[in-house]
């Protein structure tokens, strides 16, 4: 008899993926720390769980560990944003040059990723729809047939994740995303690459900036947060030594 292998989930998966989707809809905020003690008792997990459930959304790039702060959920800087999008455009762009005779199989794989992400966008189900943005982009780059680049690239864009999914609940019109998709799509599979290259430049393009305003918005929000916490604080220092005189 064949042997049939089972999967199971550990309980440090299932608290990960809790995790995860607090972070990428936006509960536990960019930058906000994590406290393991406290969030390991509020999901009745034990220390090592929650530790290992940590450890892999740090691999994923949702979180990081820093010296003096522990562990917190990632925030990009606009330098992080230009790195990884100078990264995507080098790898993408010549992932479309190196398209001349796209395996079938694979274009069906990026045709079934586009469905799910244009229902996750008619849906509005943001999370989803980047979930499988990432996926159509990270299909793309398999045409330059280099395992090494592929694992390469899913570390460098699992830190747009959180970004991204602020990018697209902010969209003004998210609709106009399910026909860029699609265009790269249809001219991949006709084969007008220079076509396809030069909307997917643009497009790059288009996500950077949006990417870049949100970071930046985030960084002057938490500012004014900090610095009104400052004024409060200062505020109850004047009015202890008022009430001691």
């Amino acid at each position: 008899m064949e042997r049939v292998q089972i999967h199971r989930t550990s309980v440090a998966d299932q608290v990960a993926g809790i995790l995860r989707q607090r972070v990428l809809n936006g509960e536990l905020r960019p930058g906000s720390s994590l406290q393991e003690i406290a969030l390991a008792e509020s999901l009745g997990v034990s220390r090592n769980t929650m530790r290992e459930a940590m450890r892999i959304l740090s691999l994923e790039g949702l979180l990081k560990r820093s010296i003096h702060r522990g562990i917190a959920v990632a925030q990009l800087s606009l330098q992080d944003v230009q790195e990884i999008y100078h990264v995507r455009r080098v790898l993408e762009i010549s992932a479309i040059h190196a398209a001349k005779t796209p395996a079938l199989e694979l274009l069906h794989d990026l045709l079934t990723a586009l469905e799910q992400y244009e229902r996750a966008v008619r849906a509005r189900d943001w999370v989803s729809a980047v979930t499988h943005d990432l996926h159509f982009h990270s299909l793309l780059i398999r045409f330059l047939g280099n395992r090494r680049l592929e694992s390469f690239y899913q570390k460098t864009i699992a830190e747009l994740r959180v970004g991204m999914v602020l990018v697209d609940q902010r969209h003004d019109h998210p609709g106009i995303l399910i026909p860029v998709h699609r265009k790269l799509y249809e001219l991949l599979k006709a084969g007008n690459l220079k076509e396809c290259a030069k909307i997917l430049l643009q497009h790059l393009d288009d996500s950077e900036a949006r990417l870049g305003g949100i970071m930046a918005s985030e960084v002057e929000q938490a500012s004014r947060g900090k610095k009104a916490r400052g004024n409060g604080r200062a505020a109850d220092e004047r009015a202890s030594r008022a009430a001691a005189l």
